[in-house]
């Protein structure tokens, strides 16, 4: 069987429920992003509005230009992020040992893959990177690289969005896929 657990990474990793939202924020839980910055926070919110990561001190990545990010320590070169450092830790298991390939990441509108989310600019990165990518919709989606075989499969993405307008954003979610064999 073949399963995808996220985690939003910190002191000790919260575990992103079905229900749950990734919540991008200002300074802190529920604190609106000023419109065309970036994030300062990032958190877990339940599906009842708690902060699941609220005992996490979790990791905000956040884009500062195409090939630098905040991640705590002031502006670095993107492609310094230590795998400890990214936000978002993606686990796919098989209980097959099993290869992927064509693993991509990106942000939609909730509805369509290939529909950009609405009100939001997106970026994310795979830790290694040089550069973030502009993840939004299928079609420009991050690439993540192939993964040899195993039965337990990580990935770990920098992630960081802006608001275009004033408002909550309803149609914007985040969405792994891959090929596996």
């Amino acid at each position: 069987m073949a399963t995808f657990t996220w985690y939003l990474q910190g002191t000790s990793p919260t575990t992103i429920e079905d229900t749950d939202k990734l919540q991008f924020a200002g300074g802190s839980f529920g604190a609106a992003v000023t419109v065309s910055e970036y994030n300062t926070s990032t958190h877990v919110e339940s599906s009842v509005g708690a902060d699941d990561s609220s005992a996490n001190t979790p990791n905000n990545n956040k884009y500062i230009a195409s090939g630098t990010a905040d991640w705590g320590d002031g502006t670095e070169n993107l492609d310094q992020i230590a795998t400890t450092e990214a936000a978002l830790k993606i686990n796919f298991s098989h209980g097959s040992s099993v290869v992927t390939s064509n693993t991509k990441f990106y942000a939609y509108d909730g509805t369509t893959p290939a529909t950009a989310p609405t009100g939001v600019t997106f970026y994310a990165a795979e830790v290694g990177d040089s550069a973030w990518t502009n993840a939004e919709g299928s079609g420009s989606a991050l690439a993540i690289d192939d993964d040899t075989t195993g039965t337990s499969h990580d990935y770990f993405i920098a992630v960081s969005a802006s608001p275009e307008s004033v408002g909550l954003k309803t149609a914007f979610k985040l969405r792994i896929e891959l090929t596996y064999s």
